[in-house]
């Protein structure tokens, strides 16, 4: 019995780990190293070759085929979430805030509808030929997350236009002539509130479509939705505060945005440990560790942590701490920001850990995102091919 799984953990390239001993026993730290005590931590998953040789799964089986989708549904997801978190903070702004908080409003509105344009050219290219995409308008599937992502799309695409438009009336961009004055007038926080409802599920609905395929590291667990979600605002607050400090905002309204970043930065690595706890053995993909002869697996499961790290490392240990007065507006020096994937930019930045910007976050979300559709895809098709 012990040669025939023994075979079987061959023939599966599934390492013996415990040497003979109960798998509940062994010292995983010495054995696995801290990448795996990491994963383990995280996801809550103890490696045991013996029983997972007795479940009828397939989560150690590659898929029969991997998803076809590169660079621009990445990009998608990207930029969809940006959209929608931009225009639910300047709702929000509008709504609940004071008039210094206006900057907000027209930075947040400009900003989702300029996110968002290149949201169905991507979706088209995606698709090979554009009456595909037309064809999907034809049928409402209401039990269908790429359909409802569809109209959702089209839907948050009309408020967001509109809104934009209105604020772009308001502020003098379209002239002076009848028709921007008409449209002026129109409610804007009216409209806001239900293109906000769309924004938000144009920033989760990703997650949800991931869920519901057959993929284990994205239909195990419930918390993906969430996770984009989250994402998504904390993204898009990042965004705005960085375009808010190159314009030169109200040093209120900057501190106020610092509150809302440090807590969506902080709701979102919850969401994210949440998600690897609830998916188990099936994050072995993203967290998990490779031997020693995988070192393109192993390379993959590193950037991976560094990813999450860029995001945790830039919560401030304090919000309230720092306080932002008019001194401190003042740029006491230049210096390349030496930022993962951008570090063409040249920006100021001051002496504190203010200087944080929205490429930092965004480079870090993009990243995660992606690792999270090219590992669940093929990091056991490299197995296959092999035997």
């Amino acid at each position: 019995m012990d040669s025939t799984r023994a075979s079987e953990r061959e023939a599966l390239r599934i390492p013996d780990l415990t040497n003979g001993q109960d798998p509940v026993s062994y010292k995983t730290i010495q054995q696995e190293g801290l990448l795996a005590t990491l994963a383990r931590l995280t996801t809550g998953y103890r490696p045991d070759p013996d029983r997972e040789l007795q479940e009828k799964t397939y989560y150690d089986y590659p898929a029969l085929k991997a998803p076809v989708w590169s660079w621009e549904i990445i990009w998608y997801f990207f930029m969809g979430g940006l959209a929608g978190g931009c225009y639910v903070l300047a709702t929000i702004a509008s709504l609940f805030g004071s008039k210094e908080d206006r900057i907000v409003v027209r930075v947040g509105y400009y900003a989702s509808l300029l996110a968002l344009l290149p949201c169905p050219p991507l979706l088209i290219k995606d698709l090979g030929r554009p009456e595909k995409f037309l064809n999907m308008l034809r049928v409402f599937k209401f039990k269908s997350p790429m359909s409802m992502g569809v109209w959702g799309l089209l839907s948050f695409s009309l408020f967001s236009g509109i809104t934009a438009a209105i604020q772009a009336a308001r502020d003098g961009i379209l002239g002076n002539w009848w028709g921007a004055r008409l449209l002026a007038r129109f409610p804007q926080k009216l409209l806001a509130v239900p293109g906000s409802l769309f924004a938000v599920f144009l920033g989760g609905y990703t997650g949800v479509l991931l869920a519901s395929t057959s993929i284990a590291v994205w239909s195990r667990s419930r918390m993906l939705g969430a996770l984009f979600i989250s994402s998504a605002f904390s993204t898009s607050t990042a965004l705005i505060s960085f375009i808010l400090r190159i314009i030169g905002a109200p040093v209120k309204t900057l501190h106020k945005l610092e509150r809302i970043e440090w807590m969506n930065m902080l709701i979102e690595m919850i969401a994210l440990l949440a998600y690897l706890r609830t998916s188990g053995r099936a994050a072995k993909a993203l967290v998990g560790t490779a031997p020693p002869s995988k070192a393109h697996l192993l390379a993959r499961h590193v950037w991976w942590w560094i990813s999450a790290a860029l995001v945790s490392t830039n919560l401030p240990a304090n919000p309230k701490a720092e306080s932002l007065d008019p001194a401190q507006k003042t740029w006491r020096h230049w210096h390349v920001r030496f930022d993962p994937g951008a570090n063409w930019r040249l920006l100021p930045a001051p002496h504190r850990r203010q200087s944080r910007t929205c490429i930092q976050y965004g480079c870090a979300h993009y990243t995660m995102e992606r690792q999270a559709l090219v590992k669940a895809s093929r990091h056991k098709a490299k197995h296959d091919k092999e035997r």
